[in-house]
């Protein structure tokens, strides 16, 4: 066999190995609504670049918080419920929200995919302002 065909028949294998990989697709994200904080992200289709890039961001950062947050994905070309959440979270900003924008308990916290560590404290002054809610003490009292 000569240089060239073997060159084609590793080429082959290679392109063939590539093909046969599968790859968890990043799933959108459905809150329980039983957390103190929730972490809203806004992207214009499921599996865009920058829904991966948001998405992948928040699961890393929300690992370090547990069931204290809850992650909700907000699909603008999704379905008519979450056209309708995007549009009120518009409304409330005051404009319409650019793609990626991530909301802590709906609130506009980012209008791009944040560092870690800026994610982290922003989380983390929500946390303490939902812990020093007197109503949310008195639940957690119960």
């Amino acid at each position: 066999m000569d240089r060239l065909a073997m060159a084609k028949k590793k080429t082959n294998n290679k392109t063939q190995s590539l093909k046969t990989e599968v790859f968890d697709p990043v799933q959108p994200r459905n809150a329980t609504g039983k957390a103190l904080v929730l972490v809203e992200i806004i992207c214009e289709r499921v599996h865009c670049v920058m829904y991966d890039y948001a998405i992948n961001t928040v699961d890393m950062v929300a690992e370090n918080f547990g069931d204290q947050i809850d992650i909700q994905t907000i699909v603008r070309r999704g379905d008519i419920k979450n056209a309708m959440r995007f549009l009120s979270l518009c409304k409330k900003a005051g404009k319409m929200l650019s793609v990626p924008t991530i909301l802590i308990n709906g609130d506009v916290a980012f209008t791009n995919v944040p560092h870690p560590d800026d994610l982290t404290t922003a989380i983390e002054k929500y946390l303490t302002l939902s812990q020093d809610t007197p109503i949310l003490k008195d639940k957690k009292n119960e």
